[in-house]
């Protein structure tokens, strides 16, 4: 598997739990942008075959419909083999000209930012659409032909309670969507909400709200594929290139590429992005940094790491290797192995992160 990914750092609005690399529209400026981006593409002599391409952001409908128009022709040459072709959405920047003229050009899957269907509890966090938006807006899509739709929802929103968490689950049942990503609420530094000392959930709530929400949606047909992505049909190819650590290409502000044991950063600066300067950092990555990054995005997955695939790759023993850690959270039921895979289980998903402490403290031991 191949991916392509692409940002577009403009939105119309900032909100206030976002630490996204965004700036406000401009319609030079966005301009100004794309041209910038073909010249790296140009730069970079990109390979034609991508199986997935995603368009993030930022907010990338917050473009024309000219401005997409004019990104689509600049990507049209990677998209012909595509499988999966991804572009997300905010609905008050989304309308019916731009849905069609995505789907005329091979888009075939929506990531629709709605994060809750209270509109009381949107705009604390600064969102600007309405409910009804998305319904209008999941309504037309499906009408044009989208057939794969995610929506991203979240938990642990100011004054949130379960109650609405599992309104929001059976309201996303009732719209026949595929695919939701569901995140809990993280107070990023620089953030609004941060700067206003909101207090999220502690611990043993977050663990109890995610528990519920696992629960709520696999009783309505999803399957849980990784930490906070569940599929009904099928899960998105574009995130499991990252999961499973392959190779993949950045283009845009900020974007990270990864290619042959290096990890290349692009600049976070408009201006010097403007100015054709686009690389900021080439980090190489020995043979450690690559073990432990795979540990790191293999568990995150419900299917686990193949110990078989470990050995091969590193040249190692990988049970011999980790038994420590492996057998202290193996006696925790928090790791189990099944059928050649090492994987997290349910309860173990709620301590990912010191599980993943462990393993970086025994490989750098």
């Amino acid at each position: 598997m191949s991916a392509l990914y692409v940002h577009v750092p403009f939105c119309q609005h900032i909100c206030s739990y976002c630490d996204f690399c965004k700036v406000f529209y401009d319609e030079k400026w966005a301009w100004d942008y794309l041209k910038a981006l073909s010249f790296e593409i140009k730069d970079k002599a990109l390979s034609t075959s991508y199986d997935s391409i995603y368009i993030g952001g930022g907010t990338p409908t917050a473009l024309t419909y000219q401005q997409l128009q004019y990104l689509f022709e600049l990507l049209k040459p990677f998209s012909k083999q595509v499988q999966e072709y991804s572009i997300e959405v905010n609905p008050e920047t989304m309308d019916q000209e731009k849905l069609e003229l995505c789907f005329q050009n091979g888009v075939n899957r929506l990531s629709i930012g709605v994060q809750t269907f209270r509109d009381d509890l949107l705009k604390k966090i600064g969102r600007v659409h309405t409910s009804k938006q998305v319904l209008e807006l999941i309504k037309d899509a499906q009408t044009i032909g989208f057939q794969d739709i995610n929506i991203d929802l979240m938990y642990g929103l100011p004054d949130q309670t379960l109650e609405d968490v599992q309104a929001d689950i059976q309201q996303l049942c009732q719209l026949d969507i595929g695919h939701v990503s569901y995140y809990a609420l993280i107070l990023e530094d620089h953030t609004i909400l941060k700067n206003m000392n909101y207090q999220p959930l502690d611990d043993e709530e977050d663990a109890k709200w995610y528990h519920f929400i696992r629960q709520e949606l696999k009783k309505y047909g999803f399957h849980q594929y990784e930490v906070s992505n569940y599929y009904r049909y099928k899960p998105s190819l574009h995130n499991l290139v990252y999961w499973h650590y392959q190779d993949y290409e950045g283009i845009g502000l900020s974007a990270h590429s990864l290619k042959k044991h290096h990890r290349y950063e692009n600049t976070k600066s408009l201006t010097r992005y403007l100015n054709h300067h686009y690389l900021e950092n080439d980090i190489p990555l020995s043979m450690e940094d690559c073990l432990f990054e795979k540990i790191m995005m293999g568990l995150r997955l419900n299917e686990g790491i193949s110990l078989e695939e470990m050995n091969r790759l590193f040249d190692i023993d990988f049970q011999v290797k980790y038994q420590d850690v492996i057998t202290k959270y193996q006696n925790m039921n928090f790791l189990e192995i099944t059928n050649g895979y090492l994987k997290t289980t349910s309860l173990g998903m709620n301590y990912l992160n010191n599980i993943l402490i462990d393993f970086l403290e025994d490989e750098q031991g």
